[in-house]
């Protein structure tokens, strides 16, 4: 998209904060990398239960009509779509789907953990533009999502979207669920710190290694010390009710 015509699209917006919803499966990748990335870039997520997670963005679109892009919303409770999903367990050898069934809801949130939103201002985000004045709305992929959107009970012309990965110290905002199932989303603003701490720590050492959240203590430093990486401590940089109570609380 040529530059003009990014800025006349974010010129069109309302202002404001908008949010980038993803889970603690994902946090510490998310960290690590120091940026929103654009679809299909990334490392994959490992679940505590079912194991590596390939999120396979070519399932949901064939990304031919507009190129690969960081999605945001207006809204900071979980998009419906998200808690709608194809799970498909494939053959670690051949890559062939085995089985594959749609999961939605509380199942949904068991496997995502618990959700998070980061929130960014628009006007520190200049690359970030409406969806619906995006190129790739009307297109035939666009329709296909949207349609989709809608079908979930979601109102995509409250979307967002970047071409560009999004620096994750523009974060103004943190939001999470404290329940895995039927989350509802809670401003945790004292964390937006400790996350600029991660990324600029991760930055100048890249080689520091940041554990999941679900990963106990001792489990963390076991597995840093095993890839012969160092990590930062899981006790002082993961939001505290996601694993313990805050000392004074």
């Amino acid at each position: 998209m040529g530059e003009a015509k990014r800025r006349r699209l974010q010129s069109s917006t309302s202002g404001g904060i908008v949010y980038h919803h993803t889970s603690t499966l994902r946090t510490n990748l998310l960290w690590m990398s120091g940026v929103v990335e654009v679809e299909g870039q990334g490392h994959e997520p490992i679940h505590p239960h079912i194991g590596v997670i390939k999120a396979d963005v070519l399932r949901r679109r064939a990304m031919q009509d507009f190129p690969p892009l960081a999605w945001f919303t207006a809204d900071v409770a979980v998009p419906k779509c998200l808690r709608n999903m194809k799970l498909c367990f494939t053959d670690k050898t051949t890559g062939e789907v085995r089985y594959e069934d749609q999961v939605i809801g509380n199942l949904s949130d068991a496997i995502a953990l618990n959700r998070v939103a980061l929130g960014f201002r628009l006007s520190d985000c200049p690359v970030i533009v409406k969806w619906s004045e995006h190129p790739g709305y009307g297109t035939a992929e666009g329709r296909e999502l949207n349609e989709s959107a809608l079908d979930c009970g979601d109102d995509p012309n409250k979307w967002y979207v970047s071409e560009q990965a999004i620096d994750l110290l523009k974060v103004v905002e943190f939001w999470s669920s404290r329940k895995i199932v039927n989350p509802k989303m809670q401003r945790e603003d004292w964390y937006v710190k400790d996350l600029h701490n991660m990324v600029h720590h991760c930055r100048e050492r890249k080689d520091l290694y940041i554990p999941p959240t679900w990963l106990k203590s001792h489990e963390a430093k076991a597995m840093a010390a095993a890839m012969g990486v160092p990590a930062i401590d899981g006790d002082q940089q993961v939001p505290a009710h996601l694993t313990r109570t805050r000392a004074g609380e």
